[in-house]
């Protein structure tokens, strides 16, 4: 074969593994939504939010709303079918909520902590008046990116953020009797003297 055959077949080689590469790896995906609302200055005008979030390749289920997460999230409140929410933890205020909640939230990144294992968990973004709600997949890294376009304040254009937390916890792990260690030492003392008897 010639030069440039085996430069085409070694090139076609790396398209090919590329490809591969490029369908096992994961993509990330970026949720998106986008609220509209009166300005609320009395001159009819409107602003736009557009919020995301992004949880590494985990798919994330977005819906914007109206007013503030705070006052609007209650028990019949529903995203992806799942209702009874309860908050955790909010960037703008220091009161004790429930186990878990952000253990870090700065410009342009997030991550959320979950000792209690709750089987759903929601992250909001609050700018203006209006409100992103993010049903993140709880199997998947807790953590990813976030950001807001459009009129704010705050920190990257955000009035705050909040995480809450649905459905059932993680059982508790259920610990072994104490005699449970002890087996195997019985097992092997039981087939010594087995062994001893044979021999007698």
């Amino acid at each position: 074969m010639g030069l440039a055959v085996e430069k085409g077949i070694l090139t076609m080689k790396m398209v090919i593994a590329a490809s591969i590469l490029a369908l096992t790896c994961g993509v990330a995906q970026a949720a998106t939504c986008t609220s509209t609302y009166q300005n609320g200055n009395g001159n009819g005008k409107t602003k736009s939010v557009t919020y995301m979030l992004e949880q590494g390749s985990a798919t994330v289920v977005a819906d914007c709303y109206s007013n503030n997460d705070t006052n609007t999230i209650d028990a019949s409140f529903a995203i992806g079918g799942i209702s009874n929410w309860m908050l955790a933890d909010k960037t703008d205020d220091n009161d004790a909520y429930l186990d878990g909640g952000f253990s870090q939230f700065g410009a342009g990144t997030w991550s959320v902590v979950n000792p209690l294992g709750y089987e759903s968990i929601m992250v909001t973004l609050k700018q203006g008046r209006s409100f992103a709600a993010f049903l993140l997949d709880s199997t998947a890294p807790l953590s990813g990116i976030w950001n807001t376009f459009g009129p704010g304040q705050g920190t990257g254009g955000l009035s705050h953020a909040s995480v809450y937390f649905s459905g059932d916890t993680a059982p508790a792990p259920v610990p072994l009797p104490a005699g449970v260690a002890l087996l195997p030492a019985g097992l092997a003392g039981l087939a010594l003297l087995r062994r001893r008897r044979k021999a007698a």
